[in-house]
């Protein structure tokens, strides 16, 4: 049963971050078709998630609003997106998204506040300054960005870490840093794909990590014992949800997950496909084991 799903608004970005799997390969404009969605086409993917979890009793379906660009460049149409959502009781949906932090301005803000019940905000914060700009940029930016949300809703955001080699080497730092700033919810993932392999770590090494940070004051939802059997990504620390649970929705196609993205064998149809065939193409996936990545396990050329 389809429970999450990812929406790629566009491919804008005001960065270029060491380690994006999506702009490294330049995937999205293999076929020099804009890769944009409208904000008519945002409202036909949400009205057709509603109403599938309404058929099939869901009573929540997440939605995030991340993929191959930074969402804030498209604010205006996730204002229209989620400002129809409200007016039209589609209730069945849950929204986040992840920014990168470096443009916000004080109506976005005031936006994401108004409608904190509806959409809630994430930023990509790799830690203190040395070790956020060893993938990303412009950390003093980005912390401005959490420092202004902090103002407005008077606590910190929840942020997205992203764990490499260099964080393992420096968890004792790392986690000073986020007590330090009284973080409180914090996501790991684990770095994949990158084009600097001495930046990848391997699972069990992502899992030490994890355990360092257990009975901490942070809300780690990789820690969490109610998450363990949820389907979701290998990389956020649950189960593979690929031909299961997940799929990835950009204006060129709905893929498993991100990391399909351009993958041509593996576009299930497009944007708006009927719901009915999409489960059909999803269940043609190969078998998987817990714990196991489909995509390590069966498209990554080793």
């Amino acid at each position: 049963m389809i429970d999450r799903a990812c929406i790629s608004l566009g491919e804008k970005c005001n960065l270029k971050c060491a380690y994006c799997h999506f702009h490294n390969e330049n995937n999205g404009k293999l076929s020099g078709i804009p890769q944009e969605f409208t904000t008519d086409e945002l409202i036909k993917i949400a009205k057709n998630l509603n109403d599938y979890a309404k058929t099939n009793n869901l009573s929540i379906f997440k939605i995030g609003i991340v993929g191959s660009g930074e969402p804030t460049l498209q604010y205006r149409k996730i204002v229209g997106l989620i400002e129809y959502v409200k007016n039209n009781n589609l209730d069945r949906l849950a929204f986040y998204t992840i920014t990168n932090g470096t443009i916000l301005k004080d109506k976005m803000l005031n936006f994401f506040l108004e409608h904190k019940n509806a959409i809630k905000m994430c930023f990509s914060l790799d830690g203190y300054e040395e070790l956020h700009n060893l993938g990303r940029e412009k950390y003093n930016v980005v912390f401005n960005g959490v420092k202004e949300y902090e103002s407005k809703f008077g606590y910190k955001p929840p942020i997205n870490c992203t764990v490499h080699s260099q964080t393992i080497l420096n968890k004792t730092k790392l986690r000073a840093y986020l007590e330090d700033n009284n973080f409180k919810d914090v996501t790991f993932s684990r770095l994949f794909d990158s084009h600097d392999l001495s930046m990848t770590i391997s699972k069990d090494q992502y899992q030490s990590l994890l355990e360092y940070f257990r009975g901490s004051q942070f809300e780690v939802r990789q820690l969490d014992e109610n998450n363990k059997k949820k389907y979701d990504c290998t990389m956020y620390g649950t189960l593979c949800g690929v031909g299961r649970t997940n799929i990835f929705i950009t204006k060129r196609g709905i893929y498993p997950c991100g990391r399909f993205y351009g993958n041509e064998n593996y576009n299930y149809g497009a944007f708006d496909m009927d719901l009915e065939n999409l489960e059909f193409q999803m269940g043609k996936m190969k078998s998987l084991e817990d714990g196991e990545c489909y995509y390590d396990k069966y498209v990554e050329i080793r």
